[in-house]
């Protein structure tokens, strides 16, 4: 944060008056934003691999200081809430091919059924129009089609959602320095 000071003297009693002024900060974590986001489009699928291991070690670390706490204060259920949470983050540090494509079917799969549910009217929610029929069926088809070939290209599937994320998250960034931009003029 930062914060602009000013100490003025009143009936010998001094006053500080401070003007806080986030640009600064959110430009920053704009251009982080940015960073990431063009960081994820570029390393599409492998992008994925590494926020999983990411996701392991902090896992990981977050299960021994359970374990760590656990076992000075003798609390049991801490303590195997620790173990499960440390070895899933071994799983996600040790395995994060499989894990990918494992997450990349279940979104196949979800598709799959999202489109079922549009074509049998289950859904009407998951339909462009709600009272079209015709729409609901073409966005079931196209839901089920897309689910298949996700599903026989799950490292295609990977690298085509790791990019929409990346352009995301980059279009996060630009939107978050320009508020900050903006920001600055009126502090």
């Amino acid at each position: 944060m930062v914060r602009t000071r000013l100490h003025i003297l009143v009936n010998s009693v001094e006053v500080v008056v401070e003007k806080y002024n986030p640009w600064k900060n959110s430009m920053v974590s704009g251009v982080l934003l940015l960073i990431v986001g063009i960081l994820l489009a570029a390393l599409q699928g492998e992008g994925l691999k590494w926020i999983i291991i990411l996701a392991g070690v902090l896992m990981l670390v977050y299960g021994a200081l359970s374990i760590y706490d656990t076992y000075s204060s003798g609390f049991k259920f801490g303590m195997t809430m620790g173990i499960v949470v440390a070895v899933i983050g071994l799983v996600l540090i040790i395995v994060p091919n499989l894990i990918a494509d494992i997450a990349m079917a279940l979104l196949a799969l979800l598709l799959i059924i999202i489109g079922l549910m549009s074509l049998l009217g289950a859904a009407p929610g998951f339909a462009i129009a709600s009272g079209s029929r015709f729409v609901s069926i073409i966005v079931g088809a196209i839901f089920i089609v897309l689910g298949v070939v996700a599903i026989f290209n799950l490292d295609d599937t990977a690298d085509v959602i790791m990019i929409v994320i990346g352009v995301m998250t980059a279009l996060m960034g630009l939107l978050q320095i320009f508020s900050s931009y903006q920001l600055k003029k009126v502090c």
